[in-house]
């Protein structure tokens, strides 16, 4: 038998700036604490319909169909395309960075063909351009992401919807990136279907995807020709959390009471507070950005709130200066994906990592390890003179 060294674990504390992760909040950590109960315990059922209900209201929508089970968002991605493409349907996918990638792939999995209606990297896909292909291919659905991460755009989404239900597609937005960060209004906009995780804007813990379906959505999943292709994502399945025979008999309680929680949270806030709030710690850091001289990849007019992308400069090493803010500082940020790996920074500010005193202190690192590489930096201190003047409480 293998001799295996045993010590107690002891993960790092970390400052989350990346991308697909926020700092836990302690109200997350205080759902944790509470005792588990069975899938069918109605106090539990109490708490769960609770948080469908907190749900329902952060994302503006009456949809009965709407859901939290075990899973990341990638299963809610993957629950709303197994429901509502069969084979052989025809599926546009808008494209403008990697989460766009990774949703046309998934809706190629489902046997559609799928048509990419495609936007440089860093620019947002324009109605016009949509139109034109839903026109010609007069697809069962169209799916698009709100914000992309990889490029740190912001789609907007009110003319959207009502270009696909005009060419009697369906229309579905990732909102992992937007969702308790901006507005999402999914009855307002007309989407069909929407979904995120637990761990981002809403800074609970990973485990969690969250998704609804419109009443038009529910009945083209009535309409299917053929079974839904898993059983585990069906919307009948999905549609059984609450009776004795339902499929997803193992639910993780307590990060069901950790995001409660958090939805309460943000219940609280209000959401034009919490965008605001988003808006003013990307505008904090932009503005550190410039004096450093960096470049911002995304147009002012479409940022991204909640992740800011900035090109690494040429002759400085971009992975050399993640590794710097991540030891010994435990500042974890992102780099480049698909094309522009190696190419860029992704800087996540979310949730309960939108701190001003982490904020600075990233500013600060980040400055110093420029200056390691040789980057001349402008005016020294200036970096966190900026952030600071522009971050309100």
């Amino acid at each position: 038998m293998t001799s295996i060294p045993y010590r107690r674990l002891n993960p790092p504390e970390r400052t989350l700036f990346g991308p697909d992760l926020s700092n836990a909040s302690p109200r997350a950590r205080q759902g944790l604490i509470a005792c588990l109960e069975g899938a069918n315990d109605p106090d539990f059922l109490q708490v769960f319909e609770l948080a469908r209900t907190l749900l329902r209201n952060l994302w503006h929508t009456e949809n009965d169909d709407t859901f939290i089970f075990a899973g990341t968002e990638e299963a809610g991605m993957e629950a709303v395309l197994v429901n509502l493409l069969e084979p052989d349907d025809t599926a546009v996918v808008g494209v403008a960075g990697y989460s766009g990638e990774r949703l046309a792939d998934a809706a190629e999995r489902t046997g559609a063909q799928v048509i990419r209606v495609t936007a440089e990297w860093g620019t947002i896909l324009t109605p016009r351009a949509l139109e034109s292909v839903l026109a010609e291919h007069r697809p069962r659905l169209m799916a698009l992401v709100h914000g992309e991460a990889s490029t740190g755009v912001l789609q907007p989404l009110s003319e959207i919807a009502e270009l696909a239900h005009r060419h009697g597609a369906l229309c579905v937005v990732d909102v992992s990136s937007t969702t308790a960060l901006v507005e999402v209004q999914v009855d307002t906009w007309g989407l069909d279907g929407c979904w995120t995780g637990s761990q981002k804007g809403l800074s609970a813990y990973p485990g969690l995807a969250l998704v609804t379906f419109s009443p038009r959505a529910a009945r083209r999943v009535e309409e299917r020709q053929t079974p839904v292709r898993s059983w585990y994502f069906d919307l009948a399945g999905l549609r059984s959390y609450a009776s004795d025979e339902r499929r997803h008999q193992t639910v993780p309680a307590p990060l069901i009471y950790a995001l409660t929680e958090m939805l309460e949270l943000a219940y609280e806030q209000s959401m034009a507070y919490r965008e605001g709030r988003h808006r003013n710690r990307r505008d904090a850091l932009v503005a550190a950005l410039e004096v450093l001289g960096l470049e911002i990849l995304a147009s002012p007019k479409t940022r991204l709130p909640s992740v800011t992308v900035v090109r690494v400069p040429e002759g400085i090493d971009g992975e050399r200066v993640r590794h710097g803010l991540l030891r010994p500082f435990r500042i974890d940020i992102g780099g480049g994906l698909g094309r522009w790996k190696g190419r860029v920074w992704r800087v996540g500010i979310q949730s309960h990592s939108a701190q001003p005193s982490y904020l600075v202190q990233f500013v600060s690192v980040f400055e110093y390890l420029l200056a390691q590489q040789g980057y001349p930096i402008p005016r020294p201190g200036a970096a966190v003179q900026a952030v600071i003047a522009a971050l309100e409480p």
